[in-house]
């Protein structure tokens, strides 16, 4: 299974504002300043036309094909800020 970086990102996004709206009247918050994401990125590079460049996020599922594949490991460090660039807050998780 592959998923586009782009895709986990915005995953990232819509879970982190549904904190946000959730934490909304809670006498508990936190700021969130900082998010560490690691994961692994395959490049692929095929025998079809065009150009292009896509960055996927590699799950456990394997398959054949015919592309060269090169993984590396990206490390992205990720300040989260609201619209008009102030401090998100979400709620305190209740497990």
């Amino acid at each position: 299974m592959e998923i586009e970086l782009a895709s986990v990102l915005r995953a990232l996004r819509e879970e982190l504002a549904r904190s946000v709206k959730e934490s909304e009247g809670e006498a508990v918050r936190f700021r969130l300043e900082k998010i560490n994401l690691e994961a692994q990125i395959a490049v692929t590079k095929g025998q079809e036309g065009g150009l292009g460049l896509k960055l996927w996020v590699l799950s456990g599922d394997g398959k054949r094909s015919s592309q060269t594949v090169s993984t590396q490991l990206l490390k992205l460090e990720l300040s989260a800020e609201t619209a008009d660039g102030g401090y998100v807050r979400t709620r305190a998780h209740r497990g």
